[in-house]
């Protein structure tokens, strides 16, 4: 048995009752105290050989199994002493007993279990890659059919609309009745159907990196007041009052179509989610070197659950869902897209019941576009006279 053992790459030892070598393995030795002999560990112990830490805790160990003879076997322990900083072994440690049962030491052997370790963590890894893409898959999935429900009742509102004005016109019966309402109704619902596929061509955009920006010296305070006189027919159809207040802004570097698309997002949702005989009131001016537009309104207010996800995609709030108000849940993702592509920030702050505010701040000056995601992607010319630059932003 001396023989088999002293050559056995297993990492064996037999200590006495103090715990004292009395015999290691060739693996033992290869392990621990290379270019020392069994010979000479004979009689030491582990303090002679480790860090008093880990002599201490070994011969704790040892001195409880041979007080109890209950056996430590199989403990997994990481390993400080090949100089990997990832191994690991597995340690069982026995009472060594003489013919009569009496217990006269202990008996250890420790394997190199690293490839095990290494393979069950690869595994969990693996597993949790796979959970995380799993509910990366149901979200999606959840997603989709949101979209679907969404984008089909969005769709389906105006073109019932517009189809059954487009009857009432062809109905003889219908010739003395106002037809220049009907053709408004029939405007309106077109301009709706517009803006949802142009919402969605928007968001394939963003999604796949080619938001595209055209950049020209822009009055933020002309846009303010465009913006806000495109909501006032609405505002006024449902008795709200709609109020604009610029102070002076210089000229600003921006995409005048994207930050006009964002500006109405903000103001068409102040005006939609605003009751009757409320208020919303744009503001913009200058504050440390940034345009700051804000849009304030006296509406329904949103939830603090719902702030926290109200820029998401398709998301609607909870109270949007139990009043019946139209929208795509794709408004303040792409003023949020917008804002990003132009260096800005876009917070909300609202009480969850007295009305929203949502404040854009725009730098004055920006940084270079040449950014790592901006690439510059050509020249041409703008309508104001001042020159465009094209940049994509992905």
């Amino acid at each position: 048995m001396s023989n088999l053992l002293s050559t056995s790459q297993e990492r064996v030892y037999f200590k006495d009752l103090m715990s004292r070598f009395l015999f290691v393995s060739e693996g033992w030795i290869e392990a621990y105290t290379p270019g020392r002999t069994a010979e000479e560990l004979t009689g030491k112990t582990d303090f002679d050989v480790f860090t008093t830490d880990h002599a201490s805790a070994a011969f704790a160990d040892e001195q409880e199994i041979i007080r109890t003879g209950v056996p430590l076997v199989g403990q997994v322990e990481r390993e400080t002493y090949s100089g990997r900083p990832d191994a690991w072994v597995s340690t069982t440690k026995m009472p060594l007993r003489d013919e009569r049962g009496e217990i006269i030491g202990t008996f250890g052997i420790t394997r190199d279990i690293t490839a095990q370790i290494r393979a069950e963590q690869g595994l969990a890894r693996q597993a949790g890659e796979l959970g995380a893409q799993n509910e990366r898959l149901r979200e999606l999935d959840r997603l989709k059919d949101e979209f679907v429900a969404l984008v089909s009742h969005e769709l389906r509102t105006p073109l019932t609309s517009i189809i059954g004005y487009i009857q009432l016109l062809r109905d003889e019966r219908a010739s003395g009745l106002d037809t220049d309402h009907f053709a408004e109704v029939i405007e309106r619902n077109a301009e709706r159907l517009l803006r949802l596929v142009g919402d969605l061509l928007f968001l394939s955009q963003m999604q796949s990196g080619r938001l595209a920006l055209e950049l020209r010296d822009t009055d933020l305070a002309g846009l303010a007041a465009e913006a806000v006189e495109e909501a006032r027919p609405e505002a006024a159809r449902n008795h709200v009052d709609l109020t604009l207040s610029a102070t002076p802004v210089p000229r600003i570097t921006v995409d005048p179509t994207r930050i006009a698309q964002l500006l109405g997002n903000l103001v068409s949702n102040a005006v939609k989610f605003t009751p009757e005989g409320g208020t919303v009131e744009v503001t913009l001016a200058a504050d440390d070197g940034e345009a700051v537009l804000s849009v304030a309104d006296t509406g329904i207010g949103i939830q603090a659950t719902d702030r926290e996800r109200i820029f998401e995609r398709f998301f609607r709030t909870e109270a949007a869902t139990q009043r019946v108000i139209p929208g795509s849940g794709l408004g303040l993702t792409i003023s949020r897209a917008i804002v990003d592509a132009h260096q800005g920030t876009i917070t909300v702050r609202s009480d969850g019941e007295h009305g929203s505010t949502f404040t854009v701040r725009l730098p004055l000056a920006p940084e270079p576009l040449a950014l790592a995601r901006r690439a510059h992607a050509g020249r041409s010319g703008g309508a104001s006279g001042q020159p465009a630059r094209t940049v994509a932003t992905g």
